[in-house]
């Protein structure tokens, strides 16, 4: 008797209980989603200081810098030109051909300028 299991019993404990109420369903799963959530690398303060350095050179200069930045999908990249730094809230705006975004410090991973 050779059966092919589909799900472990781990991720049928829910589905074979009967005594599981709804809300430890929603629980578990959110725990579980948590558990494989993106974990953006640590940056070191000189690799910081480097990505503000390229903003701020950008912003000077009025030229498109290319930012790699993390969110709960994982890292994605984005060009435009930095158009303002908001120093309290740790924020920039970012001018993007779709119009102006939004984006904290603390999110970078890394920034080149970049030629018109």
């Amino acid at each position: 008797m050779n059966r092919n299991k589909t799900t472990s019993k781990k991720e049928n404990l829910f589905a074979a209980s009967r005594f599981v109420l709804p809300e430890h369903r929603e629980v578990y799963l959110r725990m579980k989603e948590a558990q494989t959530r993106y974990l953006p690398p640590a940056l070191d303060e000189e690799e910081r200081a480097q990505i503000s350095e390229i903003m701020y050179q950008g912003f000077i200069e009025k030229k498109p810098v290319l930012i790699r930045y993390y969110d709960r999908d994982g890292e994605h990249d984005l060009k435009g030109k930095p158009v303002h730094f908001d120093p309290v809230s740790q924020r920039f705006k970012l001018q993007v051909a779709e119009g102006n975004t939004w984006l904290d410090c603390t999110v970078l991973l890394r920034a080149e300028l970049q030629d018109e």
